[in-house]
């Protein structure tokens, strides 16, 4: 736990002998200040009660003196206040953090900076992903702002549907809209929990912005099959994205950067969904084998992709590697010769799709997935689901 305390900066002294008052904040062996607007002479302090003390009427009244200790009380319990909201939140923090948190309320350009305080956080946490989505969404907030100041306060509706009009006449899409809103609905919600927003103020409430349905794309069971027989050893970088391709639709589809920090096992694939942080099992299949022998490599990931001696963060590599698998896919399926645009994603859609059209129950495809609930795996499926019935259609047709 932090602590206050009320102290004179003796570092600093003004021309007429007085001392700034300053909150000195301690963490973990770390030290900030927060000044008050107070500057008084070292006699007027009592070092042992921490306040301001009366000395006379040629310095101050007595009535100015009761009057700058309330003022302090209030300074105090508004810096507790913050302490105890990072307490609360049950995750590390630092010195710094407390300051950036008080200083959200005085800082001119609250938002961004509160903004700014959450993408640190989230990168504390070790959640680089969210970290990423904040810091795409601050740019963005950053640039509709310009050199206006706006406070954390004046996050309301006018600000939002004005905001949002400017994304769609830069021409981003409804998609990406969604996404910025959805992050800046998220840090709102943060700040409300913080005690920096009025709780019955949500200027969300009648934001009416909805994501546009993406085509659900999946390839079928031949072109896999082509793809795995594919000769691509003379071209390694595309060899190694087609076997991560199909490594993903042997594991049930899992997602990119599950694979990317996987960790060798013996009897099976043990692993926890970075999206959900849900265990996923998977048996060992003869072509799961194959891969992850024909990969071996000296460090503890199934895929040489990640280095842990490099002085670039993991995410980072992850996102250029992501980057250059999709690359390299797309590549591949010009040799194949298909319509449908490859990615990493193609194959957890590949997956869901020859699972359902195989007869898998909803809920086995929803736990092969790593779904949390079946609901969010019949929209996933939503796509899927009409080809089926558009074949069955054709059926009836032609009797």
């Amino acid at each position: 736990m932090a602590s206050i305390k009320l102290l004179l900066n003796k570092d600093q002294i003004h021309k007429d002998g007085t001392f700034p008052l300053v909150f000195q904040i301690i963490h973990r062996r770390k030290k900030k200040l927060i000044y008050t607007p107070y500057r008084i002479f070292a006699d007027e302090f009592d070092t042992v009660n921490h306040k301001v003390c009366y000395v006379s009427d040629t310095r101050r009244s007595l009535r100015e003196i009761r009057s700058i200790n309330r003022n302090l009380g209030k300074q105090y319990r508004n810096i507790q206040s913050h302490i105890d909201a990072l307490e609360r939140r049950q995750t590390d923090y630092t010195v710094g953090d407390i300051l950036s948190h008080y200083k959200v309320e005085h800082n001119p350009l609250s938002l961004l900076h509160y903004m700014d305080t959450q993408i640190r956080l989230k990168q504390n946490m070790g959640k680089d992903g969210t970290a990423a989505a904040y810091r795409s969404t601050r740019s963005s907030v950053a640039t509709f702002i310009g050199q206006r100041q706006v406070t954390l306060n004046q996050l309301d509706t006018t600000f939002l549907r004005g905001y949002e009009q400017f994304l769609h006449r830069r021409g981003v899409t409804d998609n990406t809209v969604c996404f910025y809103m959805r992050n800046l609905k998220s840090m709102f919600h943060q700040a409300v929990l913080d005690g920096l927003r009025p709780t019955e103020e949500n200027p969300f409430k009648l934001l009416r912005v909805k994501p546009r349905e993406t085509v659900k794309r999946a390839i079928d069971r031949n072109t896999i099959r082509r793809m795995a027989e594919l000769e691509l050893s003379h071209k390694p970088h595309l060899e190694l994205a087609r076997d991560l391709y199909l490594f993903s639709f042997f594991s049930r589809g899992m997602s990119f950067v599950d694979i990317v920090f996987l960790k060798r096992s013996r009897q099976e694939i043990d692993y926890y969904r970075k999206k959900t942080k849900q265990r996923l099992r998977i048996g060992l299949t003869p072509q799961l084998s194959a891969l992850i022998n024909k990969y071996d490599n000296n460090t503890e990931y199934v895929f040489p992709i990640l280095n842990p001696n490099s002085p670039k963060p993991l995410y980072k590599q992850y996102r250029l590697a992501l980057e250059r698998v999709n690359r390299n896919l797309k590549q591949v399926g010009r040799m194949l010769g298909i319509e449908t645009k490859l990615t990493t994603y193609v194959a957890r859609h590949s997956w869901a799709t020859q699972a359902r059209r195989s007869g898998a129950p909803m809920a086995v495809i929803s736990e092969g997935l790593g779904h949390t609930s079946e609901e969010t795996t019949r929209i996933y499926l939503q796509k899927f689901d009409q080809s089926i019935l558009d074949k069955v259609n054709e059926q009836l047709s032609e009797l």
